[in-house]
């Protein structure tokens, strides 16, 4: 079975969308974009693919009903339009306005997340402690 992308971590470029605040819940908690759809029942990271792949006007449009279902944040109520902009400027393709490029479908299978190497370094450390502590005899 060939490991995708997705099996070990989400993409790194919707970060800066999910993670922004849409304003402040009941109890004066900063709600973000991720907490929100999580709120909804939506899957954050799907909602921001799909977004960066709409065209603005249904993209704004989709943002816009998101924002309006979610009423944690009372001040959403008169701020959407304002909020939907900030919004949809930080999903990767409209950065620039233009899309991100697209990677091979072959290759994306075979790639893996950037933290991967970090658990081989750990990993190894354990490993090579566990094997000295036994040639030490302990």
């Amino acid at each position: 079975m060939a490991i995708s992308l997705t099996q070990f971590t989400h993409d790194p470029a919707y970060g800066p969308f999910l993670g922004a605040a849409v304003g402040e819940d009941g109890t004066g908690a900063d709600v973000s974009v991720l907490s929100m759809l999580a709120r909804l029942d939506v899957d954050p990271w799907t909602e921001a693919t799909d977004l960066s792949h709409m065209q603005e006007r249904p993209a704004r449009q989709r943002l816009e009903d998101l924002l309006t279902l979610f009423t944690d944040v009372p001040t959403l109520v008169s701020d959407q339009g304002r909020v939907a902009s900030m919004l949809l400027a930080l999903l990767p393709r409209r950065a620039n306005g233009v899309r991100l490029p697209q990677v091979a479908a072959s290759h994306a299978k075979t790639l893996l997340p950037t933290e991967a190497p970090l658990y081989w370094i750990i990993w190894t450390i354990l490993i090579l402690g566990w094997i000295t502590a036994l040639a030490q005899g302990q």
